[in-house]
């Protein structure tokens, strides 16, 4: 097909889930602009028009655009004042449908934040670096005090709130890693088997 020229509109949202596909496949290391920018029907140079800063800039968008869509909801869940076991149950599939309905930016958020952790300071991309950061450990914070109520009140029985944190969502974001679409089980079932397999070990 035709590429597109750099005044004809392409949606971002399509360009960041053509990355994420991108970079699944190759890596970020072996991932090009050009290859990006086919994903699409774009020349490379529109595509960096779109993103000056070139592989960084997308691989940043595709991460913080994440973390916000996840945040917003465990924020909503949060704000529902649900009982701690069933606020983790709901932060639980929330986090998982959301991994399964794209598992390609799943698997950057697993895999390529390593390309970013020695941005120099002061630059754009080490500020976008260090807001995904920031986000992510507002994320599981989240976590962190659901587990934390859970405890206070009773429902949950005392554990290293930190490592059970990091066990969860280590476990969840894995999912990424080996999940199908199409598969024996949908992003709702397997939330729920995760659920049940965390909160079995919470209970008193």
């Amino acid at each position: 097909m035709p590429r597109k020229p750099a005044d004809q509109t392409v949606q971002r949202e399509d360009i960041l889930l053509a990355a994420a596909a991108v970079f699944r496949e190759r890596g970020y290391a072996g991932a090009t602009m050009a290859d990006i920018a086919r994903r699409v029907r774009l020349t490379a140079g529109s595509l960096y028009h779109h993103f000056p800063e070139g592989k960084q800039d997308l691989l940043l968008a595709v991460l913080n655009t994440s973390m916000e869509t996840g945040l917003t909801q465990l924020e909503a869940v949060r704000a529902a004042c649900l009982p701690p076991p069933e606020a983790l149950r709901r932060m639980i599939a929330a986090h998982v449908v959301n991994l399964t309905k794209n598992v390609a930016i799943g698997a950057a958020l697993v895999f390529e934040i390593r390309a970013l952790i020695d941005l120099p300071a002061g630059t754009p991309s080490a500020a976008e670096r260090d807001r995904f950061i920031a986000q992510r450990d507002a994320f599981e914070g989240h976590f962190r005090q659901v587990i934390s109520e859970g405890i206070a009140a009773g429902a949950f029985r005392p554990v290293d709130v930190p490592i059970f944190t990091k066990a969860i969502l280590g476990a969840q974001n894995w999912i990424s890693v080996w999940y199908k679409p199409g598969g024996r089980l949908d992003g709702e079932a397997i939330a729920a088997h995760l659920a049940d397999f965390f909160l079995a070990a919470l209970l008193p």
